[in-house]
């Protein structure tokens, strides 16, 4: 996966975005399965953004499940979904220090977390969710850079 401006990048379309909620059916509301997987994939595929979370991870789980399964739910209502996700890559980029080069490892362990927790999945949802997941990161990465940089940044540990 590789980043791509907003511009390049459109919503994708309704047979998309359902066969994304499809491999979510299944992720009851406040479950933290997927992303327990999620972490688990990332940080076994990049250690190093290991040290950018808390010890304690359990709180960041529960914030990123509910982030996701949350877009994921309101799709249908993308400019509202969009401003959420550029305040969210602000957000990730003050206070974790996430940098855009961090957007395609995160995409590869979250279509392997969707994929290991889902049993629906097929080949289809892994394209949907690489459409869906590019959109994400256009929208997360538009709204890092559209705001200045903090003049001290701290990044605090979540």
């Amino acid at each position: 996966m590789t980043h791509r401006s907003l511009s390049e990048v459109p919503l994708p379309d309704q047979e998309i975005i359902e066969l994304v909620r499809q491999s979510c059916v299944d992720i009851p509301e406040g479950s933290t399965r997927l992303a327990r997987s999620f972490y688990e994939n990332l940080f076994m595929m990049v250690p190093e953004v290991r040290s950018m979370f808390s010890e304690d991870i359990k709180p960041q789980q529960q914030r990123m499940a509910d982030a996701l399964l949350s877009v994921v739910r309101y799709l249908d209502s993308p400019d509202d979904v969009a401003r959420y996700l550029q305040r969210l890559g602000r957000q990730h980029r003050d206070e974790l220090g996430v940098l855009p080069e961090h957007y395609p490892h995160v995409g590869r362990a979250l279509v392997r977390a969707v994929s290991e927790v889902s049993p629906t999945w097929s080949s289809s949802m892994s394209s949907a969710w690489v459409l869906v997941y590019q959109w994400i990161t256009a929208n997360m990465i538009a709204g890092a850079e559209q705001a200045p940089q903090p003049a001290h940044t701290s990044h605090r540990r979540r």
